[in-house]
């Protein structure tokens, strides 16, 4: 019988995950698994029981935020394994399920991967570390982290724009812009930005608009989107219809395809990865991890 490791976040969303938890794992037993299952205590406590047991199993399953699936992939990458696995969405906003048109109810994203489609697709290093679908400075980025997760849990999505709207005011501005040198493809753009992100995704906050048409998760390729500081009230509105309307090629929004991207601040300047504390930096070499993971979606994705 095949092995199966379930590592699930009972506390992601609603803690829904918790009243389907039986049937997942009757689905997973009636596919032909043997099962292990593990829920996450506290921070990192996934990523690091993944990296130590992962090679014991045939299968890894991660359910949770796209935090939790970033500890899935850090495990991996720590552990020097590549290896077929699932994910079960069950957070607030499952930007990476949603790009895969992984179904949000658990029963029938556990019959996915029991069906075994698996894709290989591409993943993150920023500097050393892994991750799954972006990385990010500057404005909006601290709202992932920073909403409590009661918060998260009784408005759902709504709770991270209520934060977005908030931070939108001339000293948030201010405290966010930061004087940057983006560099990739032998281009180099130097100037005052408010947000910066390199994604492997087709959405970033259930937003679309805000990755580059075209974009693919396994084509050896990373997005980079890079919004510069607004003058004026007139080129704030510019770059907020560029983001609705997906349209970014503005003057005020630097956008391109790369394997590689550096960026260098100058000053310490906050990251997310995955939505979670990325650490504060001054330099990051950013690039892709071609064929990083072998992961379940639906038949034709």
């Amino acid at each position: 019988m095949k092995k199966l490791l379930f590592v699930y976040n009972p506390h992601s969303g609603k803690g829904a995950i918790g009243q389907s938890l039986s049937e997942i794992i009757c689905r997973f037993t009636d596919g032909g698994y043997d099962v292990t299952v593990h829920p996450t205590r506290e921070q990192r406590d996934g990523q690091n029981y993944i990296r130590d047991h992962a090679g014991e199993y045939d299968t890894v399953v991660a359910s949770g935020g796209d935090g939790m699936l970033h500890e899935m992939f850090c495990g991996f990458h720590e552990a020097g394994i590549k290896m077929p696995c699932g994910y079960i969405p069950a957070g607030t906003v499952n930007d990476f399920a949603s790009s895969l048109k992984i179904p949000k109810v658990p029963e029938e994203a556990a019959d996915i991967i029991v069906a075994g489609n698996f894709r290989e697709l591409d993943a993150g290093l920023f500097n050393d570390t892994v991750f799954s679908y972006v990385a990010a400075f500057g404005m909006f980025t601290k709202v992932s982290y920073a909403t409590d997760q009661k918060m998260k849990n009784a408005l759902g999505a709504a709770a991270y724009f209520i934060e977005v709207l908030k931070s939108i005011d001339p000293k948030s501005f201010r405290d966010s812009t930061v004087r940057a040198k983006i560099s990739f493809g032998g281009e180099v753009y130097e100037d005052e930005f408010i947000y910066g992100m390199v994604c492997n995704t087709l959405s970033v906050g259930t937003l679309t608009g805000i990755v580059p048409q075209g974009a693919k998760m396994d084509d050896g390729l990373l997005e980079g989107v890079f919004i510069k500081a607004p003058k004026n009230l007139p080129e704030l509105d510019s770059i907020r219809n560029a983001l609705v309307t997906g349209n970014l090629d503005i003057p005020g929004i630097v956008y391109s395809k790369s394997s590689a991207f550096t960026v260098d601040t100058e000053r310490e300047t906050e990251w997310t990865l995955d939505g979670e504390y990325g650490g504060s930096h001054t330099h990051t070499d950013i690039r892709v991890k071609e064929k990083a993971v072998i992961i379940a979606v639906p038949d034709g994705k």
